[in-house]
């Protein structure tokens, strides 16, 4: 568990995502010291049919879950086509670019998504009816697999939680107070609810994201526990779907690699073009408090 969470939060470093790197790397390991994140859970995984595949985290980690399903994904894909895993019982994911990336890299179109604890409303409501529930899609590319990751919210719920930390505003789209209006107080954000984006379609995009996130049985997001407080995991869920495009056309990726060229010189937009940094650079303070956590565990 401990390598899973070390290479995801280095990935996220050196994708330039610090907020959900070192910065929640944090969130982890106070997990782990309540209770929310059982450190010896060991993944279930099961098979009912050659292309699904069902990984109970034990209340783990989902990438974990994921490292003990992920050659068995690949593996799938190849041989047929397309393969889906379906997590459950575990604490929420971070960044998935780390889940797509991976299979790009062995040259599939990969498909994530993950639910939350209830954490913003829905579109015309105004409390809490689901997750921030992120999705991430990657292709293979010659130099690299180009991929987004979002969340359903407007932003991520670390992004509030660091402006409430700094006593800093944000935008009035973002999240409303507990009494269902607009704010920009990051605190009476957190103690409100997060907007997702796009209004209603964001909202839909939402729904569908939880209900394919908990096909392996995870938690739907009100039944979820907090991920932040108590010694419950969340036991929420998280689904990838891997294709092989090969199947269906041995030219694709080729395809794909002059299309998003075409995109970039001639309409200037370079998708989903985000090298992983050789090196990253930790802030002073990020480092003093790794430091802090490694001795108080020694």
């Amino acid at each position: 568990m401990a390598a899973s969470l070390a290479a995801a939060t280095v990935s996220a470093e050196r994708r330039g995502k610090a907020r959900l790197g070192v910065g929640h790397l944090g969130d982890f390991l106070d997990a782990l010291e309540a209770g929310r994140i059982d450190g010896a859970a060991v993944p279930i995984l099961d098979s009912p049919t050659p292309v699904a595949h069902r990984v109970d985290a034990g209340h783990g980690t989902a990438h974990l879950a994921f490292d003990t399903v992920f050659e068995t994904l690949v593996d799938s894909a190849n041989r047929f086509g397309i393969g889906l895993a379906a997590i459950s019982h575990s604490y929420s994911a971070g960044e998935l670019a780390w889940f797509v990336h991976r299979l790009a890299e062995r040259g599939l179109v990969a498909w994530a998504g993950s639910n939350s604890p209830a954490l913003m409303s829905l579109f015309g409501s105004t409390d809490a009816a689901t997750g921030t529930n992120p999705l991430a899609f990657a292709v293979p590319h010659p130099d690299g697999p180009r991929l987004f990751d979002q969340a359903s919210s407007a932003t991520a719920w670390v992004n509030v939680r660091e402006a409430a930390d700094r006593g800093e505003a944000i935008p009035d789209d973002w999240a409303i107070d507990p009494q269902g209006e607009a704010t920009t107080d990051a605190a009476a954000g957190l103690a409100g609810t997060l907007l997702p984006f796009g209004g209603v379609k964001g909202s839909n995009i939402a729904i569908m994201v939880e209900l394919l996130a908990t096909l392996g049985g995870g938690h739907f997001s009100l039944d979820a526990p907090s991920h932040a407080d108590g010694d419950e995991n969340p036991g929420i869920g998280l689904t990838i779907i891997a294709v092989d495009p090969e199947v269906l056309d041995p030219g694709y990726r080729e395809r794909v690699a002059a299309h998003l060229e075409r995109l970039r010189t001639e309409h200037g937009i370079d998708f989903g073009r985000k090298p992983l940094a050789e090196a990253v650079e930790l802030s002073e303070d990020a480092v003093t408090e790794l430091r802090r956590r490694g001795t108080a565990s020694s």
